[in-house]
């Protein structure tokens, strides 16, 4: 099962296996920004077929944000907005019309900003 590990203000999806009996981390993958690209998704399933990535799970831990970091607790209404983002996202990849594609991708950026904005507003300084 993959877990992301926070380095500083850097995401990292990570997974534990199992060589001779002892465990190892193994990186699959870094986490820039405020969401998961599709492409992000993508990849590590073709790179890393046996591994299991409960993406909202996922979604929802890299939207508290690294801890100690914020001065205020990431509201728990923004974990809910990064797993609506990333429906939106996949709605917009599926879209037939072009038109309502792009609504769903501003909406999807339109969330991502919100939860950005708090983030920069609440970032401790360190």
């Amino acid at each position: 099962m993959a877990f992301i590990r926070w380095r500083g203000r850097c995401a990292q999806l990570l997974t534990t296996v199992y060589v001779g009996g002892r465990s190892k981390q193994v990186m699959l993958t870094n986490l820039p920004g405020f969401s998961i690209a599709e492409d992000t998704k993508h990849y590590v399933a073709e790179k890393f077929p046996d591994i299991l990535v409960d993406w909202l799970t996922i979604t929802r831990s890299l939207a508290e944000g690294p801890p100690r970091i914020l001065k205020e607790k990431t509201p728990t209404e923004h974990l809910d907005m990064a797993i609506v983002e990333q429906s939106l996202l996949k709605w917009a990849s599926e879209a037939k019309v072009a038109n309502h594609a792009q609504r769903l991708y501003d909406a999807a950026g339109v969330l991502t900003e919100w939860r950005a904005k708090f983030y920069r507003e609440n970032e401790s300084v360190v």
